[in-house]
């Protein structure tokens, strides 16, 4: 099963009942650049949306603004706390999250949630080992998601 099925399986599973994550996978599945822009976010070869970092920035990011311990969850094979779009808009900046909405195509007050919600799941799945993966395969996996977004 591809990291595109997995959140899309994730998503709908814990959709049931009508939740926040189910909505945000409805989201996503109508709007396919969302997941591209959450991509471009965590590549290094990307660097429309907050730099050349990539997910190995994002998490000094997380470190530097105190929430180090949160982002070391979704890397570890433990359970996920949630991050709120406010939190997430602390750590990103309003620069990154603007350009996250643009390539999104979603309104830039909206960014926040969205990534609250795709974050820690796009995270886990990347980092199935428990440790930050190195670039080649990082990239490797990120491209692979292009062709099914259509």
């Amino acid at each position: 099963m591809g990291l595109l099925d997995g959140l899309i399986k994730q998503g709908l599973g814990a959709g049931q009942g009508g939740s926040a994550l189910g909505g945000l996978m409805d989201l996503v599945t109508k709007n396919p650049q969302i997941l591209a822009a959450v991509a471009g976010l965590l590549s290094t070869r990307d660097t429309t949306i907050g730099g050349s970092g990539g997910l190995g920035e994002l998490n000094s990011v997380f470190q530097k603004k105190g929430l180090g311990d949160m982002m070391s969850s979704w890397i570890s094979s433990g359970p996920n706390p949630p991050i709120s779009a406010t939190q997430v808009t602390d750590v990103l900046g309003t620069e990154t999250m603007g350009q996250f909405a643009s390539k999104a195509g979603v309104p830039t007050g909206e960014a926040g949630s969205i990534l609250a919600g795709l974050l820690p799941i796009m995270i886990d799945k990347l980092t199935p080992d428990g440790k930050l993966p190195d670039t080649n395969s990082l990239e490797g996996t990120l491209s692979s998601l292009f062709p099914k977004l259509g």
